[in-house]
């Protein structure tokens, strides 16, 4: 992701220090972002996609969902055959194990798809 954030900050013009400040922290703390050594959090995600014009899924696209070598925590449970009911129940008992933090993170992800979704 820190490459994609890097290539389109450089096709809009903008300088690395300038995204920082726009986000509310330091030109290091962001090229570590662009640089991959730390993980940008999903509330400042949202804000580089406005600032860069791009849809939030821009910097998801093409991505492997995980690495070659990594071994997954735990089995992930899929719902193939699921009824609206049945997601929507998934989301909330998931929703609810989250610390206080991630739900907010999570909530303004799903707004900013939403955002999305109403653009396109």
């Amino acid at each position: 992701m820190g490459v994609r954030l890097q290539n389109r900050r450089l096709q809009v013009g903008l300088t690395a220090s300038a995204v920082a400040a726009h986000v509310g922290v330091s030109a290091d703390t962001y090229e570590q972002y662009e640089q991959g050594e730390a993980q940008l959090p999903a509330t400042m995600l949202a804000e580089v996609a406005e600032l860069f014009k791009v849809p939030l899924f821009y910097f998801f696209q093409d991505l492997p969902l995980e690495s070659p070598t990594a071994e997954p925590e735990e089995p992930t449970a899929v719902l193939t055959v699921a009824t609206p009911a049945d997601r929507a129940a998934a989301l909330v008992a998931d929703f609810q194990k989250l610390e206080w933090q991630a739900q907010q993170y999570l909530l303004m992800l799903a707004q900013a798809l939403v955002r999305e979704r109403k653009v396109e």
